[in-house]
């Protein structure tokens, strides 16, 4: 079951001048990922608040690369596969985060995310 939103992936031209501009909002950083993945996720305080996941843009374009839908339940994926849903990745281990994830895409070519 599909139960909140966990965060949203931002690529960004300058990851520490985004997060100053999210610090200036008054999110908080809540963790910080060492090169090459050099992530920080700031979120707003208090508990079970959405993550924003602010990495570099690199060659690509910016803006946001997925939002990831939070889910309980072992038998998830394949309810949401007889529901139709096509993953290109499934139940992939993110050691920098500890999320494991599953990837899929709408039928705009939008990237979509689940993560445990």
């Amino acid at each position: 079951m599909v139960t909140r939103v966990d965060h949203i992936d931002l690529r960004v031209s300058d990851v520490e001048g985004s997060v100053a501009f999210f610090k200036r909002l008054g999110f908080v950083e809540v963790r910080r990922t060492e090169p090459p993945r050099h992530s920080v996720e700031v979120a707003l305080p208090g508990p079970d608040q959405v993550v924003f996941e602010v990495r570099p843009a690199g060659e690509g374009k910016t803006g946001i690369n997925h939002v990831a839908f939070k889910i309980e339940g072992a038998d998830t994926l394949e309810q949401l596969k007889a529901a139709g849903i096509t993953f290109n990745r499934e139940s992939n281990y993110v050691a920098d985060t500890g999320r494991t994830v599953s990837n899929f895409r709408d039928s705009d070519g939008t990237s979509w995310q689940l993560t445990d």
